[in-house]
């Protein structure tokens, strides 16, 4: 993923309309359980989401102009367009997307980590309802990647580390996505 230069804001479009967008987006991010805190006081209006339990880690959305003048996009930290400021809850899913593989990743890694008497922190529970945990245990064992079932997608998604930056991969079955895994790791 590059970095994509932001657009300028235009003039003639006021904070408060830019805010009230955002505030809608705050809300929709709450209802996939995010907190979020807007920081309008800065020279661009924004709001940060993040979980509470990991909130280092976050994403940070404005409002970019889009490519005709009645058309807004909500707008990640990395440039990605997520959604069209018509559709917060569009934009909210995708933040859910991106957050969730980082913040799987940083809790595990804390589960790992001993505490001061020497006891782990205990490993967060699965989801009840995820009928996949044993082959993401068994990915991530075999491979050392986070990995996960894509909900909406219908995939399997991996996060690899690679010598210089990360990879993300999916495939529509498991055994592909080991392949998958395997390809990167021969090209890396």
């Amino acid at each position: 993923m590059g970095w994509i230069e932001p657009k300028n804001l235009h003039a003639e479009v006021s904070t408060s309309s830019i805010t009230s967008h955002l505030d809608r987006l705050a809300q929709e991010v709450v209802r996939e359980g995010w907190k979020a805190e807007p920081r309008y006081d800065g020279p661009l209006p924004l709001v940060r989401v993040f979980d509470p339990v990991v909130p280092g880690f976050g994403e940070s959305v404005t409002l970019a102009p889009g490519s005709t003048s009645d058309t807004w996009w909500y707008r990640s930290s990395t440039g990605e367009d997520l959604a069209p400021h018509t559709d917060p809850a569009r934009a909210a899913g995708r933040i859910t997307r991106i957050l969730t593989p980082y913040v799987a990743a940083a809790l595990a890694a804390r589960a790992r980590r001993p505490v001061g008497d020497g006891v782990a922190l205990p490993v967060p529970p699965p989801d009840p309802g995820t009928h996949h945990t044993e082959t993401i245990a068994y990915l991530h064992a075999r491979f050392g990647v986070l990995c996960w079932w894509g909900t909406h997608t219908k995939e399997w998604w991996a996060l690899i580390p690679c010598a210089a930056q990360w990879r993300l991969v999916n495939a529509p079955a498991s055994e592909t996505l080991a392949q998958a895994i395997l390809d990167v790791h021969a090209h890396s």
